[in-house]
């Protein structure tokens, strides 16, 4: 009788645990490649507690260079991640199967920092310019930029791989190169280091798909509930980032490790006020122009669409259920 009284007890506890053991939140690595603000929505979705909203325990991982990220997605130990067009085309063009759902940076926040000494675009020539990876953003606009100036990359200028934004950043104030491409607001630091500004990109007049969610097709066949909420906590972190200056530029001076306030400042400007849409739509213009410059070395880029490389669907039904109105109040 007693050992019955014992079973029905337990059996009870477990009946009352039950409801919380269904709200447990689903665990999920997503990683960002880079310390800049580009990857602020993300940081701010995490450090406002949106994904446990959503019934997700993200766990942010930092891996220095798009192109890792892809490895390790590829080897299924990083679902979800926050890369840009270039990496998603390069790897699918060798055979993954990567797609963006979502793409708030439709310019490029890159600035080419050089030393004082280069002061026109010909004095380039000859010359070593920090890059993270090859394959990244930082190297497929380097190579667009320098076309675009007439100038052959690899030959006529130097393309050296760093590894991360701030290896490149080390490695001008060591002056190992003669230059880098930093996002804000790690540029503002080169400055301080006696570094020029040489070509501001996100002022070439371009449109450009930078950081954006990306996983691959097999687990969006395989978790659709999860992306679902994944991208409600990403779109509402999009919101936060742009209505609470003061929370985000926190968040951004802790992911950055900046206290300079000017950097800041600057770097919330560029990315909350002058380039993120309210809906972060990827721009289908700016997979284009990537896949243009891609295909002129790569002949398997010709003639392949920029929808191919994203699915919109997750973003069209939330805003077409009033979820982004609500968001902002209208």
């Amino acid at each position: 009788m007693k050992q019955k009284n014992i079973s029905l007890l337990t059996l009870l506890l477990v009946f009352i645990a039950w409801p919380s053991a269904l709200l447990a939140q689903t665990r999920l690595k997503v990683a960002y490649p880079t310390t800049v603000g580009s990857m602020a929505v993300l940081w701010v979705a995490k450090e406002a507690k949106l994904f446990e909203k959503q019934g997700l325990e993200v766990e942010l991982i930092y891996v220095a260079g798009s192109s890792k990220v892809v490895q390790a997605m590829l080897a299924k130990e990083i679902p979800i991640s926050e890369i840009a067009i270039p990496a998603v085309i390069q790897a699918n063009l060798a055979g993954a199967d990567l797609i963006m759902l979502a793409g708030p940076n439709h310019k490029p926040g890159q600035k080419l920092m050089v030393k004082p000494e280069i002061k026109r675009r010909e004095d380039l020539k000859g010359k070593k310019i920090g890059i993270t990876r090859f394959g990244t953003s930082d190297d497929f606009l380097l190579r667009f930029v320098l076309g675009q100036w007439g100038l052959q990359p690899d030959r006529d200028v130097a393309l050296i791989q760093m590894g991360g934004s701030q290896e490149t950043l080390a490695g001008l104030a060591s002056r190992a190169v003669d230059g880098g491409m930093l996002s804000s607001p790690l540029h503002l630091q080169a400055a301080k280091f006696g570094y020029s500004l040489l070509a501001d990109l996100s002022a070439i007049g371009v449109d450009y798909q930078g950081a954006g969610v990306v996983t691959t097709k097999s687990y969006m066949r395989e978790s659709p509930d999860i992306l679902r909420r994944y991208l409600r906590a990403y779109v509402e972190g999009l919101h936060r980032f742009k209505t609470d200056k003061s929370f985000a530029v926190k968040v951004i001076g802790k992911y950055s490790r900046i206290t300079d306030h000017e950097a800041l400042e600057e770097t919330y400007q560029h990315y909350a006020v002058k380039v993120m849409p309210k809906v972060p739509y990827p721009t289908v213009k700016g997979i284009q122009m990537v896949l243009d410059e891609i295909g002129s070395r790569n002949p398997k880029a010709k003639g392949l669409q920029p929808g191919s490389f994203i699915d919109v669907a997750y973003l069209k039904d939330l805003e077409q259920s009033g979820f982004v109105k609500t968001l902002y109040g209208e």
